[in-house]
């Protein structure tokens, strides 16, 4: 599984990229200098015990690693955090290195995989924000989402497969 966007490379991690985060092994590695973040690293220790799903073309529901697509360079992650439930619907999660933020890149890497949960069956697409955490926030807004509900320490989110606005 793939997932190409005007400037991003959405790719499920292999072994090794998760054994090199994991271990915080740099070397040869197309990197931003911030990247991995924690959660890339947690999902590394995960993928590595066997409990992070491997995304496929016809079962895209888990993690994958974002790269520019001009430079190669690992900048977050992005994903599902499991399949579909029996009403369709399917939580996505997101990261990105301090480096990489304020580029549009999470709103791009969201938008995208929006389009591929609608494509692969899925109807309501959720996410869940830290209150206070503006950012991603916006990223939400910009594709769509609408609150659900909140809560001292959380904001949820839902989109229900209408086309977010276009980027201005």
């Amino acid at each position: 599984m793939r997932i190409e966007t005007p400037r991003l490379t959405l790719q499920p991690f292999d072994r090794d990229e998760w054994m090199a985060i994991a271990a915080g092994e740099r070397a040869g590695r197309t990197w931003a200098p911030d990247y991995p973040t924690d959660g890339e690293v947690l999902l590394a220790s995960l993928g590595l015990l066997g409990q992070a799903t491997q995304p496929t073309d016809d079962e895209p529901w888990g993690p994958l690693q974002v790269r520019e697509r001009e430079r190669g360079v690992a900048v977050g992650g992005v994903g599902f955090k499991g399949p579909p439930d029996a009403d369709g619907c399917v939580e996505v999660g997101y990261g990105f290195a301090p480096s990489a933020r304020g580029r549009g890149y999470a709103t791009e890497a969201v938008r995208a995989m929006c389009e591929c949960a609608i494509t692969s069956g899925a109807t309501v697409v959720i996410a869940e924000t830290h209150v206070g955490n503006s950012a991603s926030e916006r990223v939400l807004e910009r594709c769509g989402f609408v609150i659900t509900s909140r809560t001292d320490e959380m904001t949820y989110w839902r989109w229900d497969g209408v086309p977010p606005p276009a980027l201005t």
